[in-house]
């Protein structure tokens, strides 16, 4: 560990204040190591914890076979079954069955993990996690491929699989996003079901709900009250279709875009550079 400059010349100086010869800064000058607690290099089948630093082992330990906690418990790598009645803490891998009240993993998931209150998993740069998370208010993962439920809320980086919860939230997902409100912030492939469905920049496949919004890229279908969409590659079926874009099929009461390749179908329909801007019942555009 290094000085800072000012309290490195106030070390060097005290020495020539009490009638010394101060120390050549040239000299090396053994500084005390922190403590640090041991690497995980330490394994145990069974551990038990009661609370913060009331435990079995130190935390950096890795735990193979079983870990029992009470009000908490913090180890690095926990293996085939964790049961903690509060916070359980993995600095490293979960691989197994975790149950808890709070559960956090900072590395890969490779298992279940099902939590009372909040699930955790892939808070380091880890490899995407492998497995399902349960928990009645939220679940994260940087990347999941599997399964998330979540009475609330459900959050993903990334991954392959299924989201179930009062609100989904995906930056990339390969899969189906079920809920009340669903939202992709950058890539999606799969289908959103929900009351609102939004995809914020690249969408492929089937968005089903009251509204849905396509972002900046949509490709497939969307069905609902209300679709919208950036570009729009493939079918829209509403009351009110809204497209910039669109290369397919508008099928509703008010079908609209700036530009069409394709058909409108509906009671009203308005393509803002046509000839004709405002047609009723079916308007060909190829």
């Amino acid at each position: 560990m290094r000085l800072p400059p000012l309290l490195l010349a106030a070390a060097l100086a005290l020495p020539a204040l009490a009638g010394r010869p101060p120390i050549p800064q040239n000299r090396w000058i053994p500084q005390p190591e922190p403590y640090r607690a041991a690497e995980a290099d330490a394994y145990m089948p069974v551990a038990l914890s009661l609370a913060p630093g009331l435990q079995t082992g130190l935390a950096t330990d890795d735990v193979t076979l079983l870990r029992l906690g009470i009000l908490s418990a913090d180890y690095h790598n926990v293996g085939v079954l964790d049961l903690t009645l509060g916070y359980a803490h993995a600095s490293g891998a979960q691989r197994g069955l975790q149950l808890s009240s709070v559960g956090v993993v900072e590395g890969p998931l490779h298992g279940v993990q099902l939590s009372l209150l909040v699930s955790v998993a892939g808070l380091l740069d880890q490899a995407p996690s492998a497995g399902a998370q349960a928990a009645l208010l939220v679940n994260y993962a940087d990347g999941l491929d599997g399964l998330q439920f979540a009475l609330l809320c459900n959050r993903s980086a990334g991954g392959t699989g299924v989201q179930v919860a009062g609100a989904n939230f995906a930056d990339r997902l390969r899969g189906l996003q079920l809920g009340l409100v669903n939202l992709d912030g950058d890539d999606i492939r799969g289908a959103q079901i929900g009351l609102a469905n939004a995809g914020a920049k690249r969408f492929s496949g089937l968005q089903l709900g009251a509204f849905n919004g396509g972002g900046d890229d949509f490709s497939g279908w969307q069905a609902g009250l209300l679709n919208a969409a950036v570009r729009l590659d493939g079918t829209q079926i509403g009351a009110v279709n809204l497209a910039t874009t669109a290369s397919g099929a508008q099928i509703g009461l008010y079908n609209s875009a700036r530009t069409l390749k394709g058909f409108q179908l509906g009671l009203l329909n308005h393509v803002e550079n046509a000839p004709l801007p405002w047609l009723p019942f079916l308007r060909l555009a190829f």
